[in-house]
């Protein structure tokens, strides 16, 4: 029996990451509205291992602007820059980390949160908008939500899509 090739290249996984975070976006809010998640952050991460800075800088403009448009903020592009700077600064981060490891893109999902957030509050404070910064926010900003973007990108980009080969090998092809 002849074994179909369903490889695909680096490109269109990327490709496919990118339309996954797209309609996580869409579809998670309905049912998580508490949450507050970085849906393209497992992309932009992947993107660290597999482009250049300037393709990733130009990804993370590109997926703030899609967050900018789709924000109750008044500041029209503040995201985007929020998430080039957090690139700018994590990209380097990456040779800490191997590519291939299990844990490395829920880390870097969870180091990418918390640095966003940070830089979030930077780029509020110099806009002059007014910040309630208490212990609650430090709580669930800088901890809780990380740990659910962390688990965002475990099942949502590394559990789900070797799913479907795990079954084929155990089942189909035995």
């Amino acid at each position: 029996m002849a074994r179909i090739n369903f490889s695909l290249s680096s490109n269109q996984r990327l490709l496919i990451a990118f339309c996954a975070a797209l309609l996580y976006l869409i579809l998670l809010p309905q049912f998580f509205s508490a949450l507050k998640l970085f849906y393209f952050t497992p992309f932009l991460i992947a993107l660290f291992y597999k482009k250049t800075l300037n393709t990733a800088l130009w990804a993370a403009a590109l997926c703030g602007f899609i967050m900018d448009l789709l924000s109750s903020t008044s500041h029209l592009g503040i995201v985007s820059l929020n998430y080039v700077l957090t690139t700018l600064v994590l990209y380097p981060q990456k040779r800490h980390f191997f590519a291939d490891s299990f844990s490395t893109l829920p880390i870097m999902t969870f180091l990418f949160s918390i640095l966003s957030t940070l830089l979030q509050v930077i780029l509020l404070f110099l806009l002059d908008t007014p910040l309630h910064l208490s212990f609650l926010w430090f709580e669930k900003d800088l901890i809780v939500y990380p740990l659910a973007d962390a688990l965002y990108a475990l099942v949502g980009f590394t559990l789900l899509p070797i799913m479907p080969r795990r079954v084929e090998r155990e089942y189909f092809f035995r």
